[in-house]
């Protein structure tokens, strides 16, 4: 949660709020991708069809998006538990850290208005 604290003492709360939810999604995505890539790899009647690596980031995708097309799905009983661990932390990314990133912006723009346009924040010098 340092990366809270941060956007709450930015000088810009919107834009260090931006950079966080842009690393913290597609690393959260490619976790997830990597180990649906290597689950095909160590076994590839795992899914519906063997995944590449572009393959496994897309599965990820849709299934993040809630569009699922179907073209790809889990195939073992193991890895639909994952799969279903993955749609839960899905929402759980959304909801509560969607509303903690949006929440400390909102505290940082309170504090830079009430601060006034000449003051100068510690952790925006880094």
């Amino acid at each position: 949660m340092w990366q809270i604290r941060a956007i709450v003492r930015s000088r810009n709360p919107g834009l260090r709020a931006l950079e966080t939810l842009s690393l913290v999604i597609p690393a959260f995505l490619l976790i997830f991708s990597a180990g649906y890539f290597l689950t095909s790899q160590t076994n590839p009647m795992a899914f519906s069809e063997p995944l590449t690596r572009s393959d496994a980031l897309y599965f990820t995708i849709t299934v993040f998006a809630t569009v699922g097309f179907g073209d790809i799905h889990p195939v073992a009983e193991p890895l639909r538990l994952v799969v279903a661990i993955q749609m839960l932390a899905d929402l759980l990314l959304l909801g509560l850290v969607l509303q903690a990133v949006l929440n400390a912006m909102r505290r940082g723009q309170e504090r830079t208005a009430a601060a006034g346009p000449g003051a100068n924040s510690r952790a925006d010098k880094t």
